[in-house]
């Protein structure tokens, strides 16, 4: 369906509506595309590129853009003053309420979907008790490096192609649960596979879920919208009932064999906590809690980093000349006697812009997690009123052309100094900004980097041509995932 055709008609229906309920442009005075009543843009939103689709309607309606999922009011930003002043306007740091995280966790929890002192407690605790049990740490290191071990070996038993997305994800929830239950698991353990396979199935129609489901859009609204909807609520709920259901039975071990004065993990630190406030009857601190915070970190940092490595790899063997130079690099810096660490780093010096230019050109996250206005604010000059969702489209800085010049071309260059040096760039936000920056990104970023290093050192991958990559754009999920293709792996040394 073609917005274009059908044109004159949104424009009546919207002007007529307008008049109606007095509204001047849309419902937050912003312009923006034309819209059906009732259902608004939705029939017309591209689920599978949105952030292009968003950068290219900004380019007609500027970078404060107002547009309607259903009958909600939004409002996506684009371009970096506006993404940057919207990351770092502490008025937008709400969350809007989802009725899929209400019918999972009873109530909306954790840490990625709620707001307020809830949120503010809950993100300090946890990020300063992973931070303690090792998160981004040399102590953690050795833990990523024995995974990346065995990730090594899987690769180099298989008989044929491989895919390595999902070798990934394992690899990630791994040490995810490692930080969280205190222990890796057999990377052939069945709950292992299945919270790798339940994650993928939920974070692929997730999005469905998003733009079409929140509290406030009237349940008729959702069946005219679109009746994937439904199919896409049904595989979220079941897929995401298997992790809910996985984590409090690991919590009711870990309470089995709980030693207070040693804690084991982030889940035994968090019991902890509960105990020092049960007397409370304000605290923040409960087992719904911790398994929402659980399957926030689940969440979060699996897809990300599964999709930033995948992106990666497929970067490399797409850009031939990038390859060599990292075998290069890694030769002369780390050899082929040990496994690349964090000490090597700095030295890596065109492997980590790689990684940068990977995060650059394939964002894991294109579009943030929904803001919503905690109350009304103003933004590049525009009222922004109390309860609207608020998008930043990351997307949109990361391919500014007048900025980086050539954005859609891969270059790890642009981010080295003449002199050498790794240069850090104030554009360059994979992980956010300001306040909701994502609490996971020193995990993310060590072992990301120590798992693409360690897997440089040992092969030279080719794409299997029996499962072409057509495009390099990806899948849109709640995250931008690399696009489907298997490799050959062909051992170094």
């Amino acid at each position: 369906m073609e917005l274009r055709e059908y044109k004159p008609v949104l424009l009546l229906a919207q002007n007529k509506l307008n008049k109606f309920l007095n509204f001047p442009d849309t419902a937050t005075g912003r312009l923006g595309p034309p819209r059906i009543p009732i259902v608004g843009y939705l029939p017309f939103f591209n689920k599978r590129l949105p952030h292009k689709q968003m950068t290219r309607l900004s380019q007609t309606y500027g970078p404060v853009m107002g547009i309607y999922f259903g009958n909600l009011p939004n409002i996506v930003l684009s371009g970096w003053e506006a993404v940057k002043e919207g990351m770092l306007n502490d008025d937008l740091i709400g969350r809007p309420s989802y009725g899929f995280a209400t019918l999972l966790h009873k109530e909306q929890k954790g840490i990625i979907l709620t707001e307020g002192d809830l949120w503010k407690e809950q993100r300090q605790f946890t990020r300063h008790h992973l931070k303690s049990l090792g998160m981004g740490k040399a102590s953690h290191e050795v833990v990523i490096q024995e995974e990346a071990e065995e990730l090594i070996k899987d690769i180099k038993a298989s008989q044929s192609s491989v895919d390595l997305t999902k070798l990934f994800a394992v690899s990630f929830v791994n040490i995810l649960w490692s930080l969280m239950g205190g222990k890796k698991l057999s990377r052939k353990d069945p709950s292992l596979l299945n919270v790798v396979e339940s994650l993928d199935n939920v974070l692929r129609d997730a999005d469905n879920v998003a733009y079409n489901d929140t509290e406030r859009l009237h349940d008729y609204c959702q069946i005219l919208v679109s009746t994937s909807h439904i199919s896409a609520l049904a595989t979220v709920t079941t897929q995401s009932c298997y992790i809910v259901d996985f984590i409090p039975k690991t919590v009711e071990e870990h309470k089995a064999t709980l030693d207070p004065d040693n804690p084991r993990s982030f889940i035994d630190v968090y019991l902890n906590e509960i105990t020092k406030h049960s007397n409370n009857p304000d605290t923040t601190f409960s087992e719904a809690q911790l398994v929402s915070v659980c399957w926030d970190m689940f969440s979060a940092g699996t897809d990300t980093s599964t999709s930033a490595l995948s992106n990666a790899v497929l970067m490399v063997i797409l850009h031939p000349h990038v390859a060599q130079a990292i075998y290069k690099e890694l030769d002369q810096v780390v050899g082929r006697n040990r496994l690349p660490s964090m000490e090597d780093k700095h030295r890596l010096v065109y492997t980590e812009a790689t990684l940068n230019e990977v995060y650059r050109f394939r964002q894991p996250a294109p579009l943030s997690v929904p803001h919503k206005a905690l109350k009304d604010t103003i933004l590049q000059g525009h009222r922004i009123p109390a309860e609207t969702v608020v998008l930043m489209n990351i997307y949109s800085v990361h391919m500014d052309q007048d900025y980086w010049g050539d954005p859609h071309v891969f270059r790890p260059e642009r981010f080295i100094k003449s002199d050498g040096s790794l240069r850090k760039d104030e554009r360059f936000i994979p992980f956010g900004k300001g306040k909701r920056l994502c609490v996971g990104e020193p995990q993310a970023r060590m072992s990301t980097f120590l798992f693409f290093t360690a897997l440089m050192q040992h092969f030279i991958f080719k794409l299997d041509p029996a499962i072409p990559v057509v495009d390099t754009e990806g899948r849109f999920g709640v995250t931008l995932a690399a696009p489907d293709y298997k490799v050959f792996a062909e051992a170094r040394f």
